[in-house]
């Protein structure tokens, strides 16, 4: 083991020597073979920072806050863990953690994100992932790849690359008026979080897991300071603290529009991937048409037509296994977007191949371009995903509570949505206007104004 000591506090020192440190591990570790992390992990998992209390084995853990204090840094962590994101997550987040690069899955080093976002949030986030949404459960418990140690191995890298001191934020009583919360969040956040029964283009806030673990005051604290680097503003100028606690009031009650949350603690056995089932499906079938917008996309109702007519074709799942679990398109096999050789189980003859995704075209089209670049003309993204597919009544095999999950986005046309150029950071003012509310740092949450009589 190499340690390498951080200052707990400062950046600057984190700054000045991780940046090559994760470089040099994004480009000489390559693709790790075990979806473990150390050799020492035991059959049910060692105590890590994923732990809420306890100590970190990669840090100091505060069993009070459940955040790991960044001191000694052993770097063959880092190395495993900066591995394991290159495999699993860069499709998605990045390759410097800024997200958006897929599905409007969120930025990972946003300081306000990275500075208030507590250890069992993480973990249970990386683990479990956010149901109904392309953000999958890479955790074992759920069928996905990483056991414990490697989760703790990403959380680490994850915290090393934000590079920011961690402040835990003290514990809040929800104390607004949800009604009211309601209609300021109908005027200013739903257009980009959505509603209880449609997603958007940002985070979706009525996911049952983010919801079971996102404590009040770090919503509040996002509402207040805002997420730098991304299009979250800081609504210090625009709400006050009353307004911003009816709005969190009204965020957290949004667990009771939701038809039917996942357990926060899993089953203790993880479930078994089964195998593939037979490929192709109706292999005495003829060959269906599709007209592929952009040569490249699969109208869902064409394809769900060659599937009532019996037609020979093969559906893959390129999502991770755990999501293939809990809902998939029926007669699909898992070919997750991170492990292509499954691709030479699949007979290139002629046959149709659909692959499908939650992103909604992201992994399903790394899976087709791979098919493509090996020689299989006939293959094709599923346009618009699989939750589109849910929506419209096509048939699938899903587990109980994911029929009521809110309606994807709409579908972006590729080429013609101009990539995200994060605003600049605009601080909440040091004098605001009288009656507006605005945290003084570094304490994220304070008592509400008080309301008039």
């Amino acid at each position: 083991m190499h340690p390498v000591d951080f200052p707990p506090i400062s950046a600057r020192s984190a700054r000045a020597i991780l940046p090559l440190l994760l470089a040099a591990a994004l480009v000489a570790c390559g693709t790790p073979e075990a979806d473990s992390g150390g050799t020492a992990a035991s059959p049910s998992g060692p105590t890590t920072a994923a732990s809420p209390s306890g100590a970190s084995p990669n840090g100091a853990t505060s069993s009070a806050t459940g955040f790991t204090q960044i001191g000694a840094v052993d770097t063959d962590v880092v190395i495993r863990g900066a591995g394991l994101y290159k495999k699993y997550c860069v499709l998605c987040h990045g390759a410097e953690l800024q997200g958006y690069a897929a599905d409007n899955a969120p930025s990972l080093v946003s300081p306000t994100w990275a500075a208030t976002v507590d250890d069992n949030f993480l973990r249970i986030a990386l683990e479990r992932g956010r149901p109904g949404t392309a953000m999958a459960g890479f955790g074992r418990v759920v069928g996905g790849p990483l056991d414990a140690q490697a989760i703790s191995d990403l959380m680490t890298f994850i915290r090393t690359k934000a590079s920011v001191p961690r402040q835990p934020l003290p514990s809040m009583a929800i104390g607004g008026d949800a009604i009211r919360g309601a209609g300021i969040y109908a005027q200013k956040c739903a257009e980009c979080h959505g509603t209880a029964a449609q997603r958007s283009t940002a985070v979706h806030l009525a996911n049952p897991l983010f919801l079971q673990t996102a404590s009040p005051a770090f919503i509040r604290h996002a509402i207040v300071f805002g997420r730098p680097g991304t299009k979250m503003v800081s609504f210090a100028p625009t709400l006050d603290g009353q307004a911003t606690n009816d709005v969190v009031t009204y965020i957290h009650g949004l667990a009771g529009s939701i038809p039917s949350l996942p357990p926060l603690v899993p089953p203790t056995t993880p479930p078994p991937v089964p195998d593939w089932s037979p490929i192709p499906l109706n292999p005495n079938g003829g060959a269906p048409t599709f007209h592929l917008r952009d040569n490249r996309f699969a109208p869902m109702v064409e394809v769900n037509r060659a599937l009532v007519e019996k037609k020979r074709i093969i559906i893959v799942d390129a999502r991770p296994p755990s999501d293939w679990i809990s809902m998939h398109i029926t007669g699909s096999v898992s070919l997750p977007y991170y492990n292509l050789t499954m691709i030479d189980r699949i007979p290139n003859d002629g046959t149709w191949v659909i692959a499908y995704c939650g992103c909604p075209h992201h992994a399903s089209g790394a899976v087709v371009d791979e098919l493509r670049r090996r020689g299989y003309p006939h293959s094709a993204v599923l346009d618009e995903g699989v939750f589109a597919w849910q929506q419209k009544g096509f048939p699938i095999v899903a587990q109980a509570g994911m029929a009521g999950l809110a309606a994807p986005p709409v579908a972006p046309i590729p080429g013609q949505t101009p990539p995200f150029v994060p605003p600049p950071y605009m601080p909440p003012p040091s004098n605001p206007s009288p009656g507006r509310y605005v945290a003084p740092p570094p304490l994220p949450t304070a008592p509400p104004v008080p309301r008039k009589p």
